[in-house]
């Protein structure tokens, strides 16, 4: 798709979208890296992804899909479910006002997480019910750890232990106090509407037709998360904060956030499904 078409597609895309009641990337967004991910799967993968998540319908019966699965580390953690709380990020400091670099980073992290889980996913004699758990967890981490907000913690001479990924750091929204997090949380909008099978599969072919996998060449098949919290910073720094504290963003910034916002979610979605296609291949006999 040529440049001024994709923009055309895009500008038709956000105003669409973001005229729509917020649903947050833990839905939504979670939902579309999933799905995109889902279309790129090997057919052997494909069937083991199917068949772990039915063991996890044994105790989770709305795990019905990869869908679901997206967004049930979010499921239990509204239920109260603290163990895997600090799954959902990792605090990466930084400051823009010489504020020094002291925080401290839980070693119980996003990026600690998605790495323990590789090994027990990849053992095909490991539990079932186990290995469908943190299935679904692996595929909530890696949208996670592509959302900028998600692998940050701005310092600074107010917030000397940081903003805590965005959460103390706030914009004015529909006339109402915003954590830019949340906002981010939303896609600045994009991901705002319903999020019903049929949507999300339209919403998936129209983010795959924009950006599909030769859009992103080489960091397609950058798989070291410690390169893709390095992205992140990048965008945070380059541009997430740059929307003033208590003022609501510029058209301009809302559009190229949900810009920022789809790329991510479709190259997670890639990503997922090279690292799937990596972990759950079935063995040659």
């Amino acid at each position: 798709m040529s440049s001024p078409i994709r923009r055309m597609f895009f500008c038709c895309f956000f105003f669409f979208s973001y005229s729509l009641s917020a649903i947050a990337w833990n839905a939504t967004g979670h939902m579309l890296v999933a799905n995109i991910a889902y279309q790129h799967l090997q057919p052997n993968v494909r069937l083991e992804v199917d068949k772990l998540l039915s063991f996890m319908q044994t105790e989770y019966p709305h795990v019905n899909s990869i869908l679901q699965a997206a967004i049930w580390l979010d499921t239990v953690r509204a239920q109260k479910i603290e163990t895997y709380a600090r799954w959902h990020y990792i605090d990466m400091p930084f400051s823009q006002d010489g504020t020094p670099l002291n925080a401290t980073i839980a070693t119980d992290n996003a990026f600690w997480a998605m790495q323990s889980i590789r090994a027990p996913l990849k053992n095909a004699k490991a539990n079932h019910f186990e290995r469908a758990r943190l299935l679904t967890a692996f595929i909530h981490i890696v949208g996670d750890l592509h959302q900028p907000l998600h692998t940050v913690s701005r310092l600074s001479h107010v917030y000397p232990e940081g903003d805590k990924g965005g959460n103390l750091y706030f914009i004015r929204n529909n006339n109402s106090k915003t954590q830019l997090h949340a906002f981010w949380d939303q896609g600045a909008g994009a991901f705002a509407g319903s999020s019903n099978e049929d949507r999300i599969n339209e919403f998936t072919q129209t983010l795959m037709t924009i950006y599909p996998p030769s859009y992103f060449g080489a960091k397609l098949n950058d798989l070291d998360p410690t390169h893709w919290l390095q992205e992140g910073m990048q965008n945070a720094q380059r541009f997430v904060y740059t929307t003033p504290e208590q003022q609501t963003p510029s058209a301009e910034y809302i559009f190229m956030a949900q810009k920022i916002a789809g790329q991510e979610v479709a190259l997670a979605g890639y990503r997922l499904a090279a690292l799937l296609n990596q972990l759950l291949v079935t063995p040659t006999r």
